[in-house]
């Protein structure tokens, strides 16, 4: 009987040290995941990834995880500055408020070996866009009418899906909101005349107002 027994606790020492051998053997074998992250379909190369963000939008990375077995994802946020979801393989970050915020992005394995993506975004408010005209002598209708083209304005963060909406005329005391961006107007009378324009893009900002004298002949 006593035999049997110390034949029983040999090979439970056996069985389990095997096992702790095992394990430490495919972890040291083990290699780490590798993470990547497209934009626009092109992959970052760099560890550390940096770009902006306007505030109220959207901003998409793709990612791609390499590893033999399951591994568990997050991410480190540095401050509440933009909020984070993930959609099938998909990071869609939104500016939530002004500045600038770090995070980390980490892959991990059950061996605890790593992989890490650092992103900077800067997120900023809108940028108001710019008006500009020009006025050019049409006399179809009538002598005193003239083409305002107010067509080369533009919205200074375009790059951020900014874009024009609304223009404002203000021709002598007339006042005309459209979304055209030239227009052609009578003057009743010849003479000096002042011309104004603005413009709106789609967050709602105004541009400075533009003003030029033409005269009407």
């Amino acid at each position: 009987m006593k035999l049997y027994f110390l034949f029983i606790v040999i090979c439970t020492y056996i069985l389990f040290s095997s096992c702790d051998n095992r394990i430490d053997y495919f972890g040291e074998v083990n290699k780490p995941p590798i993470l990547k992250l497209y934009r626009n379909g092109v992959v970052l190369t760099d560890s550390t990834f940096s770009d902006s963000i306007k505030i109220g939008q959207n901003y998409f990375l793709r990612y791609n995880i390499s590893d033999e077995e399951k591994i568990g994802i997050k991410v480190k946020l540095m401050k509440p500055l933009i909020t984070i979801d993930f959609d099938n393989e998909l990071l869609i970050f939104t500016g939530v408020a002004e500045g600038q915020n770090s995070l980390t992005m980490i892959a991990e394995d059950s061996f605890h070996k790593k992989a890490e993506v650092s992103i900077l975004l800067t997120v900023f408010r809108n940028i108001p866009p710019v008006a500009r005209f020009t006025v050019k002598k049409i006399g179809i209708s009538s002598p005193y009418e003239y083409e305002i083209d107010a067509s080369s304005s533009y919205d200074r963060d375009k790059r951020f899906n900014g874009e024009i909406v609304e223009y404002e005329y203000t021709l002598a005391n007339y006042r005309l909101n459209t979304t055209l961006n030239k227009i052609r107007y009578v003057f009743g009378t010849f003479g000096q005349k002042n011309i104004s324009v603005r413009v709106k893009d789609n967050n709602g900002d105004w541009s400075g107002l533009v003003s030029g004298f033409s005269i009407i002949f």
